[in-house]
């Protein structure tokens, strides 16, 4: 009755610590379930409650679960943080669950804590002599830094409980400060409860870095632990920042004693430093501070005859028989250890003994699955044979007989498996009859320590429960004997089913021939139609497609295609129709597919070579769409008519001019000319630019002048390249000639070479105009009515057109001519001077408007305001009419390049173009 009151009252602690209400977790409540730790010696009560609890139907819930595991582990049993361990993936799984609550300030505040307490787990199995409460005396501190390794990597593992601690504190602040919660009202104090445990468990591991670190650098160069001050610093920074900010809450001023840290961290690499360290005391007020160590009251109520003595600081006696009495306590220290060694090495080997019974177990489950695969097996065999004819009968009598081997194969299987349980079972008894001499050792040894026992008493009780297990297990082994022998008896039954099956499976292939008559018949009637509304659809499809191409054809002038393409693919349209009549729908798809193609083609081959007959070529695509459309609507295949007006459309198409009409005789008189006459626009532009130079000179002073000399000069440069470039090209041009002409006359050559003639002659017409667009943009800049930006478009233009001179001079010239490699050395002195050009203008433009400096000085706050949002405004359309120029340049250029081929097929290319004659 005792036992179940405790149980029940253990539950109910449980249950009313753990609420869904944003209150602080209540002491009296995590105080029971405390002494509970202590009494059973054990938290499995505690986690067998918390098991049947759903922590993921609120936040809340889960942080008072986490703040209540936080207690145990400080002030519960010392057991606690070991059973704990195996819970790990529970907790972790809280964690995860809870990280991406928005909503509240518990979601990422459940992460980091479910977090923390994983890693203090880890850390607690790790460091077995570190208890929960982290309550070190003066001896065992000194035992841990003795070993230099093991305080090395203490220490690190310390700082990252610090950074785990500090991390929470961090998360709770920022969800109170997002949630605008107040450390007086009950939703912030439910938040800000753990952090009572955060501060006492941070003085502590405080105290310890400090002086572990110290002793580190006593045995150690200092550059090792370069990384442990630098985290260190880190740490102290934000334990500070911490204490200062929790002392100015209310709700922690009556409930912790929060202590104070110096203001400067201490210095490692002055060992007098850590005589004028003084420890952090952080303590609940209703302990007291006496010795500085944080003893909660569970703690002297749960002093109850457990093995655990509180070491109290007494006044150093004078007796010198201190050392021996200290030497004592550290054999008493080191027996413990060996004892507890020897525990958990019994532990071990009971665990070993569990996982044997284990595997046991699903050994037996294996062997009765076997004997489930066996029935499951005849089950089979009975279903094919049932399924085949009546010639088949021995060889099912053999799958019969298959049967019945397996049935006794697993049968013999589950014999020896019997056999080795039964010697498994004999090992089990052997080990616990050594279980019971360790007990006697452990008795022996541990006569000062008489709860022991009650451990090894629970031991023998788990003990005493897997052997009734086991029997449970051998019963059940019987019991699947039984079963064998219910298989056997279906076998047999099987047999008498077996004729009926036979006899059922023929009335079945009767009915099924029946059947497939029937399906047959409905199967042609559905094709028939299917194909009916398949050729329906195919038809509307074509029908669209036509529609849309005919839809299509006025915006085939925004294509360019060759004329000859056209005419062959016509051609070959043609020849289709003629050669191959369509009989199916599925040609009739081929056929449109092609129609459409090759009229979108034609319509724009005609725009692309003559205006004049674009109209007619395009109605007549009309006419050859609209032809095919009422062939195909009619469902009637008859092409002739759509035939008739293909060839119609085939001579129309033959009938375009060529661009091969254009008159070659006048090219190599005209191309000379051309030459001369861009020679004369260049020297003019110089002279002119000459002339500006002399009135700017005349007009102009200060920095305006220093500005307009600079890009002159600079055009005056370009001006003597482009000059250059025209030489090299004409000597280059002259060589060619000289070695391509044979016997004939350079008109002969210039007539046989017209299209490369006529890029020469294209390239000199436009370096002709960029010289005169060059004159007028530098004089509009030097007069002030000009844009300095007309001027770095016109050199890029000039210098463009230059470019396009020296391709077309080098495309026939010979790579390893010297004049080729004058011709290279002057086009790249062209595209400096234009670099220069482009630098001087920007230059001047900088300078010009740094002088005209803006004065904001003279405006009022609402002034500036209204100047701002203008000035905005006038970004905004200065942006929209950026985009629309571009848009305007480029279908410019799109018309410029039509109006030049449509030129050049209208006059032959032997009208000249009186726009490049410069007009000074």
């Amino acid at each position: 009755m005792d036992r179940e009151a405790f149980v029940k009252g253990q539950l109910e602690a449980v249950h009313k610590a753990l609420t869904k209400y944003e209150l602080p977790l209540k002491p009296k409540h995590a105080r029971r379930l405390i002494v509970g730790t202590h009494q059973e010696r054990s938290s499995a009560v505690f986690w067998n409650a918390v098991n049947r609890i759903q922590l993921e139907k609120n936040p809340v819930m889960t942080w008072k679960f986490c703040h209540l595991l936080h207690k145990l582990i400080r002030d519960g049993h010392r057991r606690v943080p070991e059973e704990s361990h195996r819970f790990i993936p529970r907790i972790k799984q809280l964690g995860q669950f809870w990280k991406h609550l928005n909503t509240s300030g518990y979601g990422i505040c459940n992460e980091t804590y479910s977090n923390l307490l994983v890693q203090r787990l880890e850390f607690h199995r790790k460091y077995p002599v570190m208890p929960g409460s982290l309550n070190l005396t003066e001896s065992q501190i000194k035992t841990l830094e003795s070993d230099l390794d093991n305080a090395f990597e203490m220490t690190i593992d310390m700082l990252d409980q610090m950074d785990n601690l500090l991390s929470l504190q961090t998360k709770v602040y920022d969800a109170m400060e997002c949630l605008r919660w107040s450390s007086l009202v009950p939703q912030g104090q439910c938040l800000l409860a753990p952090l009572i445990l955060v501060i006492l468990d941070t003085s502590k591991l405080y105290d310890y870095l400090v002086k572990m670190i110290f002793k580190l650098h006593g045995q150690l160069p200092p550059d090792a632990l370069e990384g442990h001050r630098t985290r260190f610093r880190e740490v102290f920074r934000r334990t500070k920042k911490f204490y200062e900010e929790s002392s100015n809450l209310q709700y922690f001023k009556y409930l912790v004693s929060i202590p104070t840290l110096p203001s400067a961290a201490p210095n490692f690499l002055q060992a007098s430093d850590l005589d004028s360290y003084q420890t952090p005391h952080a303590y609940l007020h209703s302990e007291g501070s006496e010795d500085g160590q944080s003893v909660t009251a569970d703690e002297v109520l749960l002093d109850l005859g457990t093995e655990e003595q509180r070491s109290q600081q007494q006044p150093p006696p004078s007796d010198p028989r201190d050392d021996q009495i200290l030497n004592l306590t550290r054999d008493l220290e080191d027996e413990r250890f060996a004892k507890e060694r020897l525990i958990a090495e019994a532990r071990s080997r009971i665990e070993q003994y569990e996982n044997r019974l284990a595997q046991m177990q699903s050994e037996f489950e294996h062997a009765r699955r076997e004997a489930d695969e066996a029935r499951e097996e005849c089950d089979t065999v009975k279903r094919e044979l049932a399924a085949r004819d009546e010639q088949r009968v021995q060889s099912d009598d053999a799958r019969v007989q298959e049967a019945h081997e397996q049935a006794r194969v697993a049968e013999e299987r589950f014999g020896k498996m019997k056999a080795a349980y039964e010697k498994f079972r004999q090992e089990h008894v052997a080990a616990l009859t050594k279980l019971g001499e360790l007990q006697k050792e452990f008795a022996a040894s541990e006569k000062a320590r008489m709860d022991k026992e009650e451990e090894y008493t629970a031991l023998n009780r788990r003990l005493e429960e897997s052997e009734k297990n086991n029997q449970a297990l051998s019963s059940k082994v019987e019991g699947d004997a039984v079963a064998v022998d219910e298989l056997r008896s279906q076998l047999a039954k099987a047999d008498i089913d077996m004729e009926d099956l036979r006899r059922n499976m023929e009335n079945l292939k009767a009915a099924h021939k029946s059947e497939l008559v029937t399906a047959s018949d409905r199967f042609v009637d559905e094709k028939a139609e299917l194909e009916k509304k398949m050729n329906g659809m195919i038809r509307a499809a074509v029908l669209a497609m036509l529609s849309r191409c005919e839809e299509e054809l006025p915006n085939a002038s925004t294509i360019t295609y060759p004329p000859h393409l056209a005419i062959s693919a016509l051609t070959a349209l043609v020849n289709m129709i003629g050669e191959k009549k369509p009989t199916c729908m599925g040609d009739t798809i081929v056929l449109t597919h092609d129609t459409v193609v090759v009229v979108t083609a034609c319509a724009a081959a005609a725009y692309t070579a003559s205006i004049q007959h674009f109209d007619g070529v395009n109605e007549q695509c009309h006419t050859v769409v609209r032809a095919l459309q009422e062939r195909l609507s009619s469902s009637n295949l008859d092409l002739q008519n759509f035939e008739a007006e293909c060839k119609k459309l085939l001579d129309m198409m033959t009938a375009l001019p060529l661009q091969s009409d254009i008159d070659k005789e006048v090219l190599g008189n005209e191309l000379e000319s051309e030459m001369a006459r861009m020679s004369a626009a260049i020297q003019a532009a110089v002279d002119e630019i000459q002339k500006i130079q002399e009135k700017s000179r005349n007009n102009t002073e200060g920095i305006r002048l220093e500005v307009n000399e600079a890009i002159l000069g600079c055009c005056q440069q370009l001006m003597a390249a482009i000059m250059a470039l025209v030489i090299s090209s004409r000597e280059l041009q002259a060589e060619i000639v000289a070695a391509g002409k044979g016997g004939a006359s350079p008109h002969e050559f210039y007539k046989r070479n017209h299209q490369w003639t006529e890029g020469l002659l294209s390239a000199a017409k436009a370096v002709g105009v960029a010289a005169r667009v060059l004159v007028q943009s530098a004089d509009g800049v030097v007069t002030g009515k000009g844009k300095f930006e007309q001027l770095i478009v016109a050199a890029q233009e000039i210098a463009a057109s230059t470019a396009q001179l020296f391709v077309s001079s080098r495309v026939k010239a010979d790579k390893d001519s010297q004049k080729l490699a004058t011709l290279s050395t002057t086009s790249k002195s062209v595209n400096q001077c234009t670099a220069q050009v482009v630098a001087a203008v920007k230059n001047g433009q900088t300078t010009l408007n740094d002088q005209d400096s803006l004065d904001f000085s003279h405006l009022t706050l609402h002034d500036a305001k209204k100047e701002e949002m203008e000035s905005q405004v006038r970004m905004l359309e200065l942006e929209q009419q950026l985009v629309m120029e571009r848009k305007k340049l480029a279908e410019l250029r799109r018309q410029h390049y039509h109006m030049a081929q449509l030129a050049v097929e209208q006059n032959g290319g032997g009208e000249r173009d009186t726009s490049f004659e410069f007009l000074g």
